[in-house]
């Protein structure tokens, strides 16, 4: 289906019949003559008396797809729609917001696999790994022949790894697809790398538009920026030989995300090879939302921008990856937690003296004895990251006539973090606190990838790409 045309058909929307119009934007149900009346009385319109009704401002959809049959192909389209979204109406037209579409190519309902496809999959798992090429520039200067052969699948296939998603397992896998045209405005040879999921065949859509948006924070979090570019993905069934074949394809709403070509050209990602062997654990991690990604940049340009909102998304990213690196805090001495004991419970007696807001208050109080400062938790990085990553740092900061120091590091972030977030806006800005900014997000990548015990070279080599530090490691 494409954006630019108009489409047609029919559709059922709580067991009542409607005509479609779909122009790649909008959903337009259109009621049949025979349920006009229902719809007017009963949906767009609220009784207040015998005989009088008010506007109905307050109609919701009710469901997350809709299936209707195309005029113009014949083909099955599934609308995914934004469940409890308000749903407008234009004499007795009732339009909804649609989310994607999946366009069926097949009379088949269940699928078994989707393939995701875009520029920085091609990048993550470089598709120039597929072929071989025999260059002789005398050769090919005389006649222009030289030749060209690509590897087998077995190659250029990763080994799948397996994850679950709300209790449901699928595997995941990287390949280089291979196309072949004879068709004058196409390229004879179409190498793209794609990245695959697998699972128990299932006619479940709602569990399709999971998968695509858990496939798009992967590469997000690959990326470190969330204008990825996902392609209309293929999703296929399987045959009668047990091969997959398409079923049709499904594209997203509101993805015309423009390729961020400098980025892509500076290939700043981590790579499949990086993380071989954890992407399961990667994407369960995902699909659970036990991974942080919301401190991710929109693009790679806003990347290099800090304002107070970064800087405090990306400080709490911090947070959540200590905790879930360290979920016992930082370690202490036997001497430092009798005194915590001591002060809990002497806490304690006027926790349960007191009321009101008096008694809050101690409560408040008792929950800070054992929790970590900022400073801290950044010193605890500096012992237990900083043989890693730290060379980056110390470069850094060099750069800028300072010296990474963990202690002043927290100090600094801790201090900007407070100013921002009480909204001290007289305060000056701490001028190294950028610095630190800056190399905590490395950081937080590297706690990330060292909680899925990836190699810490790997760590290197990926926080070196990502972020296009240009390191000769």
């Amino acid at each position: 289906m494409e954006d630019t045309r108009i489409y047609t058909g029919v559709t059922k929307y709580k067991n009542i019949e409607f005509t479609f119009v779909f122009n790649g934007e909008d959903l337009r149900l259109i009621p049949t003559t025979e349920n006009v009346k229902k719809i007017e009385t009963e949906w767009l319109m609220t009784p207040i008396a015998k005989g009088t009704f008010i506007s109905n401002t307050d109609l919701k959809m009710e469901e997350s797809f809709l299936i209707g049959r195309c005029h113009e192909n014949g083909k099955r389209v599934v609308f995914f729609t934004q469940k409890n979204a308000n749903i407008s109406s234009n004499n007795l037209v009732l339009i909804v917001q649609v989310i994607g579409y999946l366009e069926c190519s097949t009379g088949k309902e269940k699928f078994g696999r989707i393939s995701f496809l875009g520029p920085e999959i091609n990048i993550i798992h470089p598709v120039n790994q597929s072929f071989d090429f025999s260059f002789n520039s005398s050769t090919v200067s005389n006649d222009g022949v030289f030749p060209i052969t690509t590897k087998k699948f077995d190659i250029t296939s990763t080994t799948p790894q397996e994850f679950e998603v709300d209790e449901k397992k699928v595997s995941v896998q990287f390949d280089v697809s291979r196309k072949f045209s004879t068709k004058i405005l196409e390229p004879p040879i179409l190498l793209e790398s794609s990245m695959l999921f697998e699972f128990d065949e299932t006619d479940d859509y709602e569990f399709l538009v999971r998968l695509w948006f858990i496939a798009k924070d992967f590469i997000s979090f690959l990326c470190y920026r969330k204008n990825i570019c996902m392609r209309p993905a293929v999703v296929s069934s399987k045959n009668q030989d047990g091969k997959y074949q398409s079923l049709g394809t499904l594209t997203m709403m509101n993805q015309d995300t423009d390729e961020e070509l400098s980025a892509l050209k500076q290939n700043r990602c981590i790579k499949q090879s990086m993380i071989s062997g954890h992407e399961g654990q990667i994407l369960t991690d995902i699909a659970s939302d036990s991974l942080y990604i919301r401190h991710l940049p929109k693009t790679c340009e806003d990347g290099r921008h800090i304002d107070a909102s970064r800087f405090i998304m990306i400080t709490a990213a911090f947070e959540w990856e200590f905790h879930r690196t360290y979920p016992n805090g930082v370690p202490k001495k036997e001497t430092t937690i009798l005194i915590e004991n001591e002060a809990i419970e002497a806490l304690q007696k006027l926790i349960d003296s007191s009321t009101g807001k008096l008694k809050n208050k101690y409560k408040f109080l008792s929950k800070l004895i054992r929790s970590d400062s900022l400073q801290t938790e950044l010193v605890k990085i500096g012992e237990d990251f900083d043989s890693i990553i730290g060379n980056f740092g110390k470069h850094l900061y060099s750069l800028n006539g300072e010296e990474l120091i963990y202690s002043s590091m927290g100090e600094r972030l801790s201090s900007q973090r407070n100013h921002f977030a009480h909204g001290d806006l007289d305060k000056d800005f701490i001028g190294l606190a950028l610095l630190d900014l800056m190399y905590l997000e490395y950081v937080v990548y590297a706690m990330q990838m060292k909680h899925y015990r990836i190699e810490d070279t790997n760590i290197r080599n990926a926080i070196n790409e990502l972020f296009h530090l240009n390191f000769a490691l």
